[in-house]
């Protein structure tokens, strides 16, 4: 894992300690906000580095490694607003099943959240 995806990690994790505290009615509404907020300030740097046309094979690897990264900070950030809008279990199924996109492995989809087990689709299975 990056440090950058990591801080990241640690941010959302500090934030749904801390909101259900300030604010135990609407928690989840300001966590979405925080999400929304963070993709996209990810998204807006993302395009600044499209303005910026690579002059050479090796700068226009590292814009594919730059935005990359930026895909799994945008994923990882979306994962974690999936996650509190679950219910309680499910979240805690992709914990211990390693299922966040932090990690490398699956993401969690609405879409199919009331057609299968929670267990499979946090896992990656599909």
């Amino acid at each position: 894992m990056t440090e950058r995806e990591e801080k990241a990690r640690q941010h959302f994790e500090e934030l749904k300690r801390i909101l259900p505290q300030l604010s135990p009615s609407c928690w989840k509404k300001d966590f979405k906000f925080y999400v929304d907020r963070f993709i996209e300030e990810r998204l807006d740097s993302k395009d600044l580095i499209a303005e910026i046309p690579g002059e050479d094979e090796e700068d226009k690897d590292l814009d594919r490694i730059y935005i990359h990264g930026l895909r799994r900070l945008v994923a990882g950030a979306f994962q974690e607003l999936e996650l509190v809008q679950q219910p309680e279990y499910a979240a805690t199924c992709a914990k211990l099943d390693g299922a966040l996109v932090w990690q490398g492995r699956g993401c969690v989809s609405p879409i199919f959240t009331s057609l299968l087990p929670a267990s499979t689709i946090l896992a990656g299975s599909i």
